[in-house]
């Protein structure tokens, strides 16, 4: 077995029959399972509709609404592969390159967790890898306070707008929702920490695995498409009353709590 793909969804099953195609395509090369983990709390009879329809995948229901971490780590122990690519719902692979990202893991030790290029719908690049936040990141770069003066250069720090995205790279943190892992990474640092319920779940296991002595790596060999839009801090002040909103400043408070306010 060469790859584990681990993808969680939540009351987006239909998502699913545009990601299977791409991998079916793309992954011909390669001997790989997907495990879906669910955390949408279908009746039985639902999921059985779902397995019937999706007979490649193993499709797995959480008893309740886990988070993205807690879906995360119930597939993690069923995966077969030295290698996880925790892949979203909503992403679709677009080339056959995942052997160059399995081929940079085999041949440097140290690398802990890969991401690929990631694109919106119309082309344009998505800032998938980033440099680690600060408290008051957010709030410049996705809310009405990005006018205010240092805002931009906060927001080209925190984005990596500082470099082309065409060459690899250690970088300090990689999106969650496209990244190839290794699983003798987590089983060094542990896994996805299950108090970030929505949001952080991945900053935080990049910081570990960077603590821990493992790299972090940004490499285009591959491009992913995610035409998904950022929900949580999207539309400026008068959002924060929204559920999205309130994950990420309370995953945002837990990880300045946890690793400090300068991290």
């Amino acid at each position: 077995m060469d790859l584990s793909i681990v993808i969680v969804e939540y009351h987006c099953m239909d998502q699913i029959d545009g990601c299977l195609p791409t991998l079916r395509e793309y992954l011909a090369d390669l001997e790989w399972e997907c495990i879906v983990i669910s955390n949408s709390e279908y009746e039985e009879s639902v999921l059985h509709e779902y397995r019937t329809k999706f007979e490649s995948i193993r499709l797995i229901s959480n008893d309740r609404n886990r988070g993205y971490a807690g879906g995360v780590n119930r597939a993690l122990r069923e995966c077969k592969a030295p290698y996880v690519f925790v892949f979203n719902p909503d992403c679709r692979l677009l080339d056959s390159n995942m052997s160059g990202l399995l081929g940079m893991m085999n041949d440097e030790g140290d690398i802990a967790a890969i991401g690929p290029r990631v694109i919106y719908g119309d082309g344009s690049i998505q800032p998938s890898c980033r440099r680690f936040p600060r408290p008051w990141t957010l709030f410049f770069v996705r809310t009405a306070l990005r006018k205010l003066p240092g805002a931009k250069k906060e927001k080209r720090r925190y984005l990596m707008e500082d470099f082309s995205h065409d060459s690899c790279r250690d970088v300090e943190w990689l999106s969650g929702g496209a990244i190839l892992v290794r699983k003798a990474a987590i089983d060094d640092v542990g896994k996805m920490d299950e108090r970030f319920f929505l949001y952080m779940e991945d900053v935080d296991w990049c910081k570990r695995f960077l603590n821990g002595g493992w790299r972090v790596v940004y490499a285009p060999v591959t491009t992913v498409c995610h035409d998904a839009q950022h929900d949580s801090l999207k539309g400026g002040l008068k959002r924060f009353s929204s559920p999205h909103v309130r994950y990420h400043l309370t995953s945002m408070a837990k990880y300045f709590l946890k690793h400090g306010l300068l991290s």
